[in-house]
Protein backbone atom coordinates (compact mmCIF):
# COMPACT_ATOMS: atom_id res chain seq x y z
CA UNK A 1 0.00 0.00 0.00
CA UNK A 2 1.48 3.33 -1.05
CA UNK A 3 2.37 5.70 1.93
CA UNK A 4 0.15 8.29 2.31
CA UNK A 5 1.45 11.66 2.43
CA UNK A 6 0.51 14.53 4.17
CA UNK A 7 0.95 18.09 2.80
CA UNK A 8 0.78 21.29 4.52
CA UNK A 9 1.49 24.25 1.80
CA UNK A 10 2.93 27.68 3.41
CA UNK A 11 2.22 30.59 0.73
CA UNK A 12 3.51 34.10 0.80
CA UNK A 13 0.81 36.15 -0.69
CA UNK A 14 1.22 39.26 -2.30
CA UNK A 15 -1.61 41.68 -3.23
CA UNK A 16 -1.57 42.70 -7.00
CA UNK A 17 -0.38 46.00 -7.23
CA UNK A 18 1.61 45.45 -3.89
CA UNK A 19 5.67 46.10 -3.96
CA UNK A 20 7.80 42.81 -3.32
CA UNK A 21 9.67 43.05 -0.13
CA UNK A 22 12.94 41.28 0.10
CA UNK A 23 13.85 41.48 3.57
CA UNK A 24 10.10 40.01 3.91
CA UNK A 25 10.81 37.21 1.66
CA UNK A 26 13.79 36.16 3.65
CA UNK A 27 12.31 36.40 7.08
CA UNK A 28 9.22 33.99 5.64
CA UNK A 29 12.00 32.02 4.58
CA UNK A 30 13.93 31.66 7.55
CA UNK A 31 10.76 31.61 9.86
CA UNK A 32 9.41 28.50 7.43
CA UNK A 33 12.91 27.28 8.46
CA UNK A 34 12.07 27.20 12.08
CA UNK A 35 8.54 25.98 11.50
CA UNK A 36 10.00 22.74 9.97
CA UNK A 37 12.00 22.08 12.93
CA UNK A 38 9.48 22.15 15.40
CA UNK A 39 7.36 19.97 13.40
CA UNK A 40 8.69 17.44 11.36
CA UNK A 41 10.88 15.88 13.58
CA UNK A 42 7.09 14.91 15.72
CA UNK A 43 4.73 14.63 12.93
CA UNK A 44 4.96 12.77 9.95
CA UNK A 45 3.90 15.62 7.20
CA UNK A 46 5.68 17.41 4.32
CA UNK A 47 6.28 21.03 4.20
CA UNK A 48 5.55 22.47 0.74
CA UNK A 49 6.77 26.74 0.29
CA UNK A 50 5.60 28.66 -2.33
CA UNK A 51 4.64 32.03 -3.32
CA UNK A 52 1.91 33.89 -5.09
CA UNK A 53 0.48 37.20 -6.84
CA UNK A 54 -3.02 37.38 -5.46
CA UNK A 55 -6.21 39.25 -7.09
CA UNK A 56 -6.48 42.82 -6.95
CA UNK A 57 -8.14 42.84 -3.70
CA UNK A 58 -10.03 45.93 -2.80
CA UNK A 59 -9.24 46.64 0.79
CA UNK A 60 -12.28 48.59 3.50
CA UNK A 61 -11.50 50.84 5.92
CA UNK A 62 -10.00 48.70 7.91
CA UNK A 63 -7.98 46.52 5.65
CA UNK A 64 -7.85 43.68 3.28
CA UNK A 65 -11.21 40.80 4.23
CA UNK A 66 -9.50 37.79 5.67
CA UNK A 67 -12.05 35.46 3.86
CA UNK A 68 -10.70 36.86 0.37
CA UNK A 69 -7.59 35.22 1.19
CA UNK A 70 -9.25 31.79 2.59
CA UNK A 71 -10.84 31.78 -0.82
CA UNK A 72 -7.82 32.02 -2.35
CA UNK A 73 -6.20 29.34 0.06
CA UNK A 74 -8.71 26.81 -0.72
CA UNK A 75 -8.50 27.48 -4.50
CA UNK A 76 -4.73 27.18 -4.41
CA UNK A 77 -4.95 23.92 -2.06
CA UNK A 78 -7.41 22.56 -3.98
CA UNK A 79 -5.18 22.18 -7.54
CA UNK A 80 -2.16 21.37 -5.52
CA UNK A 81 -3.60 18.85 -3.10
CA UNK A 82 -2.63 20.07 -0.05
CA UNK A 83 -3.66 19.22 3.20
CA UNK A 84 -3.23 22.35 4.90
CA UNK A 85 -2.53 25.72 4.44
CA UNK A 86 -0.96 29.00 5.96
CA UNK A 87 -0.76 32.01 3.76
CA UNK A 88 1.27 35.06 4.97
CA UNK A 89 1.14 38.34 3.61
CA UNK A 90 2.17 41.44 4.33
CA UNK A 91 -1.24 43.81 4.27
CA UNK A 92 -3.25 45.04 6.82
CA UNK A 93 -5.96 42.30 7.36
CA UNK A 94 -9.77 43.84 8.93
CA UNK A 95 -10.38 42.28 11.83
CA UNK A 96 -14.35 41.72 12.93
CA UNK A 97 -14.34 41.85 16.56
CA UNK A 98 -11.09 44.00 17.18
CA UNK A 99 -8.93 46.82 15.48
CA UNK A 100 -6.32 44.57 13.81
CA UNK A 101 -5.36 40.55 13.00
CA UNK A 102 -2.56 39.24 13.56
CA UNK A 103 -3.93 35.90 12.12
CA UNK A 104 -6.99 33.93 11.69
CA UNK A 105 -7.32 30.07 11.64
CA UNK A 106 -10.45 28.61 9.65
CA UNK A 107 -10.79 25.33 11.29
CA UNK A 108 -13.55 24.34 9.12
CA UNK A 109 -11.14 25.10 5.65
CA UNK A 110 -7.90 24.17 6.89
CA UNK A 111 -6.80 27.55 5.88
CA UNK A 112 -5.02 29.92 8.13
CA UNK A 113 -3.94 33.33 7.32
CA UNK A 114 -1.26 35.19 8.68
CA UNK A 115 -0.55 39.17 8.50
CA UNK A 116 2.92 40.10 9.09
CA UNK A 117 1.82 43.83 9.09
CA UNK A 118 1.77 44.56 12.91
CA UNK A 119 4.84 42.30 13.46
CA UNK A 120 6.94 45.07 11.63
CA UNK A 121 6.53 47.80 13.53
CA UNK A 122 9.00 50.72 13.76
CA UNK A 123 9.69 49.40 17.84
CA UNK A 124 10.88 46.28 16.43
CA UNK A 125 14.28 46.23 14.40
CA UNK A 126 15.74 43.21 15.43
CA UNK A 127 15.25 40.64 12.37
CA UNK A 128 15.68 37.16 14.63
CA UNK A 129 13.23 38.93 16.72
CA UNK A 130 10.47 39.56 13.59
CA UNK A 131 11.57 35.56 12.69
CA UNK A 132 10.54 34.38 15.82
CA UNK A 133 7.29 36.00 16.27
CA UNK A 134 6.21 34.81 12.20
CA UNK A 135 7.45 31.44 13.51
CA UNK A 136 5.23 31.39 16.66
CA UNK A 137 2.53 32.48 15.01
CA UNK A 138 2.20 30.31 12.36
CA UNK A 139 2.95 27.04 14.89
CA UNK A 140 0.19 28.35 16.75
CA UNK A 141 -2.27 28.93 13.75
CA UNK A 142 -1.15 25.31 12.50
CA UNK A 143 -2.11 23.94 16.29
CA UNK A 144 -5.41 25.74 16.06
CA UNK A 145 -6.18 24.10 12.52
CA UNK A 146 -5.44 20.67 14.12
CA UNK A 147 -7.37 21.73 16.79
CA UNK A 148 -5.76 21.84 19.73
CA UNK A 149 -7.32 24.57 22.68
CA UNK A 150 -5.66 27.66 23.70
CA UNK A 151 -3.88 27.54 27.14
CA UNK A 152 -3.49 30.08 30.26
CA UNK A 153 0.42 29.29 29.98
CA UNK A 154 2.14 32.04 28.54
CA UNK A 155 5.28 30.50 27.41
CA UNK A 156 3.31 27.68 24.87
CA UNK A 157 2.79 28.14 21.93
CA UNK A 158 -1.07 27.93 22.15
CA UNK A 159 -0.86 30.53 24.46
CA UNK A 160 -3.62 33.51 23.84
CA UNK A 161 -1.85 36.59 22.10
CA UNK A 162 -3.73 39.92 23.04
CA UNK A 163 -0.22 42.28 21.75
CA UNK A 164 2.81 41.18 19.21
CA UNK A 165 4.51 41.13 22.63
CA UNK A 166 3.04 37.58 23.73
CA UNK A 167 4.73 35.79 20.70
CA UNK A 168 8.11 36.52 22.23
CA UNK A 169 7.21 34.45 25.38
CA UNK A 170 6.60 31.13 23.62
CA UNK A 171 8.94 28.27 23.52
CA UNK A 172 7.04 25.18 22.95
CA UNK A 173 4.12 22.59 22.51
CA UNK A 174 3.79 20.36 25.36
CA UNK A 175 4.42 16.12 25.20
CA UNK A 176 0.75 16.08 25.24
CA UNK A 177 0.10 18.41 22.09
CA UNK A 178 2.30 16.61 20.35
CA UNK A 179 0.89 13.36 21.11
CA UNK A 180 -2.71 15.15 19.86
CA UNK A 181 -1.49 16.77 16.99
CA UNK A 182 -0.38 13.33 15.83
CA UNK A 183 -3.53 12.30 16.43
CA UNK A 184 -5.80 14.86 14.87
CA UNK A 185 -3.13 15.07 11.34
CA UNK A 186 -3.99 11.95 9.75
CA UNK A 187 -8.08 12.77 10.66
CA UNK A 188 -8.29 16.33 10.26
CA UNK A 189 -6.19 16.19 6.71
CA UNK A 190 -9.46 15.90 4.66
CA UNK A 191 -7.23 15.43 1.69
CA UNK A 192 -8.37 12.60 -0.17
CA UNK A 193 -9.84 13.45 -4.23
CA UNK A 194 -11.95 11.41 -6.40
CA UNK A 195 -10.68 9.34 -8.73
CA UNK A 196 -13.96 7.49 -9.71
CA UNK A 197 -17.99 8.45 -9.71
CA UNK A 198 -17.99 12.17 -8.26
CA UNK A 199 -21.38 11.52 -6.18
CA UNK A 200 -20.71 8.47 -4.80
CA UNK A 201 -17.26 9.86 -3.33
CA UNK A 202 -19.63 12.91 -2.08
CA UNK A 203 -21.80 10.73 -0.21
CA UNK A 204 -18.78 8.45 1.10
CA UNK A 205 -17.04 11.45 2.61
CA UNK A 206 -20.02 12.99 4.30
CA UNK A 207 -21.03 9.58 5.81
CA UNK A 208 -17.29 9.19 6.67
CA UNK A 209 -16.93 12.94 8.60
CA UNK A 210 -20.15 13.04 10.25
CA UNK A 211 -18.40 13.86 13.53
CA UNK A 212 -16.17 16.25 11.99
CA UNK A 213 -18.98 18.01 10.01
CA UNK A 214 -21.69 18.25 13.14
CA UNK A 215 -18.40 20.00 15.03
CA UNK A 216 -18.29 22.57 12.40
CA UNK A 217 -21.76 23.53 12.20
CA UNK A 218 -21.81 23.63 16.04
CA UNK A 219 -18.58 25.91 16.40
CA UNK A 220 -20.22 28.15 13.96
CA UNK A 221 -22.94 28.84 16.73
CA UNK A 222 -26.38 28.96 14.71
CA UNK A 223 -27.57 31.17 17.11
CA UNK A 224 -24.78 33.77 16.89
CA UNK A 225 -25.91 33.28 12.83
CA UNK A 226 -29.15 34.09 13.79
CA UNK A 227 -28.44 37.61 15.26
CA UNK A 228 -26.33 38.32 11.93
CA UNK A 229 -29.29 37.85 9.67
CA UNK A 230 -31.80 40.97 10.58
CA UNK A 231 -33.09 41.48 7.08
CA UNK A 232 -34.06 38.13 6.88
CA UNK A 233 -35.64 38.36 10.12
CA UNK A 234 -37.46 41.82 8.96
CA UNK A 235 -38.75 39.98 5.83
CA UNK A 236 -39.99 37.20 7.64
CA UNK A 237 -41.75 39.14 10.44
CA UNK A 238 -43.35 41.90 7.79
CA UNK A 239 -45.00 38.36 5.53
CA UNK A 240 -45.98 36.95 8.60
CA UNK A 241 -47.96 39.64 9.97
CA UNK A 242 -49.98 40.05 7.11
CA UNK A 243 -50.83 36.34 6.54
CA UNK A 244 -52.09 36.36 10.55
CA UNK A 245 -54.97 38.87 9.64
CA UNK A 246 -55.55 37.18 6.88
CA UNK A 247 -59.06 35.08 7.07
CA UNK A 248 -57.37 32.55 4.33
CA UNK A 249 -54.60 31.58 6.38
CA UNK A 250 -56.89 30.40 9.23
CA UNK A 251 -58.69 28.46 6.78
CA UNK A 252 -55.87 26.35 5.79
CA UNK A 253 -54.36 26.13 9.26
CA UNK A 254 -57.87 24.81 10.86
CA UNK A 255 -58.09 22.39 7.77
CA UNK A 256 -54.33 21.34 6.09
CA UNK A 257 -53.85 17.75 7.33
CA UNK A 258 -50.20 17.01 9.67
CA UNK A 259 -48.60 15.52 6.85
CA UNK A 260 -49.63 18.10 3.85
CA UNK A 261 -48.27 20.49 6.48
CA UNK A 262 -44.73 18.68 7.06
CA UNK A 263 -44.44 18.36 3.75
CA UNK A 264 -44.52 22.29 3.12
CA UNK A 265 -42.65 22.61 6.42
CA UNK A 266 -39.77 20.33 4.71
CA UNK A 267 -40.18 21.67 1.66
CA UNK A 268 -39.35 25.62 3.18
CA UNK A 269 -36.12 24.08 4.93
CA UNK A 270 -35.28 22.78 1.29
CA UNK A 271 -35.64 25.57 -0.12
CA UNK A 272 -34.41 28.19 2.45
CA UNK A 273 -31.38 26.64 2.47
CA UNK A 274 -30.57 25.96 -0.95
CA UNK A 275 -30.73 29.91 -1.25
CA UNK A 276 -28.63 30.95 2.20
CA UNK A 277 -25.91 28.74 0.90
CA UNK A 278 -25.37 30.31 -2.68
CA UNK A 279 -25.50 33.79 -0.71
CA UNK A 280 -22.53 32.73 2.18
CA UNK A 281 -20.59 29.57 1.14
CA UNK A 282 -17.25 29.90 -0.30
CA UNK A 283 -17.10 28.75 -4.17
CA UNK A 284 -15.27 25.29 -3.79
CA UNK A 285 -13.97 24.07 -7.11
CA UNK A 286 -12.83 21.20 -8.39
CA UNK A 287 -8.81 20.35 -9.38
CA UNK A 288 -8.22 21.40 -13.41
CA UNK A 289 -8.57 17.34 -13.60
CA UNK A 290 -12.08 17.57 -12.42
CA UNK A 291 -11.59 16.40 -9.27
CA UNK A 292 -13.43 16.90 -6.51
CA UNK A 293 -11.14 17.41 -2.85
CA UNK A 294 -12.59 15.75 1.13
CA UNK A 295 -12.14 19.23 2.36
CA UNK A 296 -14.56 20.76 0.08
CA UNK A 297 -16.78 18.38 0.63
CA UNK A 298 -16.72 18.18 4.47
CA UNK A 299 -16.10 22.38 4.17
CA UNK A 300 -19.74 22.21 1.85
CA UNK A 301 -21.82 19.69 4.42
CA UNK A 302 -20.98 21.59 7.34
CA UNK A 303 -21.72 25.06 5.82
CA UNK A 304 -24.83 23.31 5.07
CA UNK A 305 -25.69 21.52 8.15
CA UNK A 306 -25.06 25.02 10.04
CA UNK A 307 -27.53 26.91 8.20
CA UNK A 308 -29.84 24.22 8.61
CA UNK A 309 -29.56 24.57 12.07
CA UNK A 310 -29.88 28.55 11.93
CA UNK A 311 -33.49 27.51 10.21
CA UNK A 312 -34.11 25.77 12.68
CA UNK A 313 -33.19 28.07 15.40
CA UNK A 314 -35.42 30.69 13.42
CA UNK A 315 -38.29 28.42 12.89
CA UNK A 316 -38.49 27.71 16.66
CA UNK A 317 -38.27 31.42 17.55
CA UNK A 318 -41.37 32.56 14.67
CA UNK A 319 -43.09 29.64 15.87
CA UNK A 320 -43.01 30.61 19.91
CA UNK A 321 -43.63 34.21 18.88
CA UNK A 322 -46.67 33.23 16.11
CA UNK A 323 -48.56 30.83 18.73
CA UNK A 324 -48.27 34.06 21.52
CA UNK A 325 -49.45 36.18 19.11
CA UNK A 326 -52.61 34.20 18.47
CA UNK A 327 -53.16 33.38 21.91
CA UNK A 328 -52.89 36.25 23.30
CA UNK A 329 -54.06 38.77 21.25
CA UNK A 330 -56.69 37.37 18.85
CA UNK A 331 -60.07 36.86 20.38
CA UNK A 332 -61.55 33.16 20.71
CA UNK A 333 -65.23 34.35 18.97
CA UNK A 334 -63.21 35.90 16.05
CA UNK A 335 -61.10 32.38 15.95
CA UNK A 336 -64.14 30.25 16.15
CA UNK A 337 -66.40 32.58 13.25
CA UNK A 338 -63.08 33.39 11.98
CA UNK A 339 -62.77 29.94 9.88
CA UNK A 340 -65.58 28.50 7.21
CA UNK A 341 -66.25 25.41 8.56
CA UNK A 342 -63.21 24.44 11.56
CA UNK A 343 -62.80 25.69 14.71
CA UNK A 344 -60.20 27.61 14.42
CA UNK A 345 -60.06 27.71 18.29
CA UNK A 346 -58.86 24.74 18.57
CA UNK A 347 -55.01 23.88 20.25
CA UNK A 348 -54.29 21.61 16.86
CA UNK A 349 -55.56 24.64 14.86
CA UNK A 350 -53.18 27.05 16.91
CA UNK A 351 -50.27 24.40 16.34
CA UNK A 352 -50.77 24.50 13.00
CA UNK A 353 -51.36 27.81 12.06
CA UNK A 354 -48.01 28.49 14.44
CA UNK A 355 -46.16 25.93 12.23
CA UNK A 356 -47.06 27.13 8.66
CA UNK A 357 -46.36 30.73 9.49
CA UNK A 358 -43.05 30.15 10.93
CA UNK A 359 -42.47 28.01 7.91
CA UNK A 360 -43.33 31.11 5.40
CA UNK A 361 -41.53 33.33 7.53
CA UNK A 362 -38.38 30.97 7.31
CA UNK A 363 -39.02 30.60 3.26
CA UNK A 364 -39.40 34.27 2.66
CA UNK A 365 -36.86 35.42 5.46
CA UNK A 366 -34.01 33.31 3.07
CA UNK A 367 -34.72 35.60 0.29
CA UNK A 368 -34.37 38.94 1.92
CA UNK A 369 -31.70 37.24 4.29
CA UNK A 370 -29.30 36.46 0.95
CA UNK A 371 -29.43 40.53 1.33
CA UNK A 372 -27.44 40.58 4.78
CA UNK A 373 -23.50 41.11 4.44
CA UNK A 374 -21.49 38.13 2.87
CA UNK A 375 -18.49 39.06 5.14
CA UNK A 376 -20.35 39.51 8.55
CA UNK A 377 -22.23 35.67 8.26
CA UNK A 378 -19.04 34.43 6.81
CA UNK A 379 -16.74 35.42 9.46
CA UNK A 380 -19.37 33.68 12.19
CA UNK A 381 -19.68 30.37 9.62
CA UNK A 382 -15.90 30.09 8.45
CA UNK A 383 -13.51 32.67 11.04
CA UNK A 384 -14.88 32.32 14.96
CA UNK A 385 -11.04 32.21 15.61
CA UNK A 386 -9.35 35.61 15.59
CA UNK A 387 -5.95 36.52 16.90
Amino acid sequence: MTKRVITLGIMKLAVAGEESDVALDKTIEAATARFNQVVQHKLDIQIESFSFTGLSLTPDQNGYRALDFVQIGINEKTERKLAFMLIITDVEIAAASMSYLLALPSQLTNVAVISTRRLLDSEVTQEDRLIKRLTHLMLQCFGRLLNLKYTQEPTNYLAYVQVPDDLDTMQAFTAAQYQQMAESLPQEANDRYSEGSRFSFVIRHILSNIPRIVRGAIRANPLRLVTKLPTMIATALSVIIVLIFGGETWDFAASVSYSQLAVFVVSSFLAATFVLYRAFSFQLISTRRGQTSESSVVTAAATYLALVLTLICMFIMFGVLMYGVVVFVFPDPLMSTWTSDKDGASLAAHIRLAAFLAAVGVLSGSLGGSADSRSVVRNVLFAADET
